[in-house]
């Protein structure tokens, strides 16, 4: 991530909760944004939160147990996979699998993740939310098959210039700028009081 971008985000965060709703690690996000400084981070598609001192798993029990089956059948199928904190990675996978009613399988463009039937983005953010004792409307900024969850929580749903055509479909808004230049788009936007008067913020 750009200096700038993890500038913009930390001084935004002193005004605004801010947090950071990917499907990435942790370990991937100390080196993609090691400046990075927000309200709190839900990783992992919803199934990971770091709030504050706090480090939640945000998944049933049973979930680990479960994770171990679905590793062994991904193996006995000779599909390549990694094991995230919580959830289990495919990288370049478009398949179909029949993993049961409690496993959902979440796309991002041309990669899947496999994770508990009632964790995706849109739940993690809102125990994230439920946690931190927070109110208020949500703003959320997507690109990707995985905001879809994100945006059905969200009271203004906001693509980014290089969205996927789904995405944008749903959005209240689109940026202009692509990825983390569209963030820094709408962040000054709100700051700056700029939002179309028809998208209610307040």
């Amino acid at each position: 991530m750009r200096k700038e971008v993890a500038s913009k985000i930390n001084h935004f965060s002193t005004i605004h909760r801010f947090f950071v709703v990917t499907g990435r690690e942790e370990r991937y996000m100390k080196i993609l944004a090691p400046d990075l400084k927000p309200t709190g981070w839900v990783l992992e598609n919803g199934a990971l939160l770091l709030l504050e001192n706090r480090r939640i798993v945000n998944a049933p029990e049973d979930w680990f147990e479960t994770r171990k089956i679905i590793g062994e059948k991904l193996t006995k199928f000779g599909i390549s996979y990694s094991f995230g904190d919580v959830i289990i990675y495919v990288n370049s996978w478009n398949g179909k699998l029949d993993l049961g009613p409690e496993v959902r399988i979440e796309r991002n463009r041309e990669d899947a993740m496999i994770l508990p039937g009632n964790v995706d983005k849109g739940t993690g953010l809102r125990r994230a939310i439920q946690e931190m004792h927070l109110e208020g409307k949500i703003v959320a900024v997507g690109d990707a098959e995985n905001d879809e969850s994100l945006f059905k929580v969200a009271d203004v749903k906001v693509a980014v210039a290089n969205a996927i055509p789904s995405i944008k479909r749903m959005a209240d808004l689109v940026m202009e700028k692509e990825d983390g230049e569209g963030v820094i788009e709408l962040l000054d936007m709100i700051l700056s009081g700029r939002f179309p008067k028809n998208i209610d913020v307040n």
